[in-house]
């Protein structure tokens, strides 16, 4: 067996374009041997303070066989791994190639079989020609350089280690006084602040064709700003400070600027929008148009829809997990979940789950994907990496939508028929709580900042807030007609 790896490489965003150079990575695998056939196992790792895993395949190739496979990218750091099944005298041949979002090659990004870290050391058997340099051993006659062991006489020098007393001048350390400059490091504290918190909520007003916009450290309604005819689902761009609200009455998508609280764009989309999701990463939002099966896919930066990925019947709910720019989307009309890839805007699996399933969240850390399923009361779990059901966990009556903390792996399921919210714990996939809050909650929000959950209560016209440390809702707040879902910049 035979370990290949690229090595951590970065792939920060540039000065001069505002992208990374690489957007995504090709991976070509060849089976040089005529008669053997071999597993590759590919690996890649998200670098960002911790090693998240967010590719795994299994490649088996055939004799003389070529496989490659294009793998998402637009990540600050990352890192492929290759393991071979055979050993290191194997005849697989591996490449790794950057390549920008028009495919053009990243030179910088570019590795071959022999600069692989791993493969260049099983070629290291060549190394043992390095034998040869045995011969330096010939530089033992430097030995006679011995002789300057006269110059060990200047160990009398060593009396210069009176100039130990000099370590009085340690009492200079005294200076470390200046250490009280280190006081200066209350300053630092002052780095604590960071990151900095917004905490403002959107909540979309359905019987009211507006927004309410609540700051969450007062919890009150500071804004009202109409948009379009039945506003429903409601998503935050929080790099760019873009609210996106998706009217699911007259088939279009409202952008928010965040600092004016106005509309600076409508843009048309399919029919019947109801959740909108966003991907910060690549600047993409991603609408879902129950009425047209389909998904529209915005371009941030022009607010035009760039693209259409047809899915399965009556798309509701969204999720986007931007490490893997994998975006998932609950088909309430054909009980399953199409998974799309954000690079070629196609879908790439379908995941059969429960029935009628509306809301979608996703825990980007687990890479753990969680769907309520409103007529058959339970929550299923789908794990990122093999789109498959891991496990189902009973939730309320007709769990709607549905919000998660990735720092406490709680997830909460909104509970429309039961007037509750069911806290699931994500370790074990258990109901950990259930929390009274309205009538007939639908949407839900997490602000992972101040661990506060925020639930929508069509029935009531109120936002309950649920304190995540202690599972119990500390207020309720009135908003307009009909509140359906909640945006948060934390």
């Amino acid at each position: 067996m035979s370990l290949l790896s690229t090595g951590p490489i970065e792939n920060n965003v540039s000065a001069s374009t505002g992208v990374r150079p690489t957007q995504q990575v090709t991976v070509k695998v060849d089976n040089r041997s005529s008669v053997s056939s071999s597993t590759v196992v590919v690996e890649g790792y998200f670098l960002d303070g911790t090693r998240t895993l967010y590719v795994s395949e299994t490649l088996n190739l055939s004799p003389n066989q070529v496989i490659t496979r294009t793998y998402y990218a637009d990540l600050n750091a990352f890192e492929f791994l290759f393991t071979t099944s055979a050993s290191v005298n194997d005849e697989i041949w591996i490449s790794a190639w950057g390549k920008d979002a028009t495919g053009n090659l990243v030179t910088a990004h570019r590795l071959v079989s022999a600069e692989l870290l791993g493969a260049v050391t099983g070629v290291t058997g060549a190394t043992g020609a390095t034998g040869v340099a045995g011969a330096t051993g010939a530089n033992g006659a430097t030995g006679v350089t011995g002789v300057n062991g006269v110059t060990g006489a200047t160990g009398v020098t060593g009396a210069t280690g009176v100039t130990g007393v000099a370590g009085v001048t340690g009492a200079t350390g005294a200076s470390g006084e200046t250490g009280a400059t280190g006081a200066t490091g209350v300053t630092g504290a002052t780095g604590s602040a960071e990151p900095a918190s917004v905490n403002l909520m959107y909540v979309t007003n359905n019987g009211g064709d507006n927004i309410s916009v609540i700051d969450g450290n007062t919890n009150a309604v500071v804004a009202t700003i109409a948009v379009g005819a039945g506003p429903f689902g409601v998503e935050v761009n929080s790099v760019t400070n873009r609210i996106y609200v998706a009217n699911e009455d007259s088939g279009n998508v409202s952008v928010i600027d965040g600092s004016t609280n106005t509309v600076i764009a409508t843009v048309t989309v399919g029919t019947t929008p109801n959740g909108v999701r966003v991907n910060p990463n690549t600047n993409r939002i991603y609408v879902t148009n129950s009425g047209s099966n389909n998904v529209s896919v915005i371009d941030g930066g022009s607010n035009e829809v760039i693209a259409s990925v047809a899915v399965g019947a009556g798309p509701f709910g969204a999720w986007v997990n931007p490490i893997t720019n994998r975006i998932y989307v609950a088909n309430t009309g054909s009980n399953n979940v199409s998974v799309i890839s954000g690079i070629s805007n196609a879908v790439i699996a379908t995941v059969a789950v429960g029935a009628v399933p509306v809301g979608v969240t996703v825990n980007t850390r687990t890479n753990r994907i969680y769907v309520t399923n409103s007529n058959s009361s339970n929550v299923s779990v789908i794990s990122g990496l093999s789109n498959t059901i891991i496990a189902t966990v009973p939730a309320g009556i007709v769990p709607s939508g549905i919000g998660l903390n990735p720092n406490t792996n709680l997830i909460y399921s909104a509970n429309q028929g039961s007037n509750n919210v069911s806290v699931i714990n994500g370790s074990t996939n258990t109901v950990a709580a259930t929390i009274p809050v309205g009538i007939s909650p639908l949407g839900v929000a997490v602000n992972p900042l101040t661990n506060g959950a925020y639930v929508a209560n069509a029935g009531s016209n109120t936002i309950s807030v649920i304190d995540g440390n202690r599972n119990t809702v500390t207020s309720s707040i009135t908003v307009g007609t009909t509140p359906l879902g909640v945006g948060i910049n934390p």
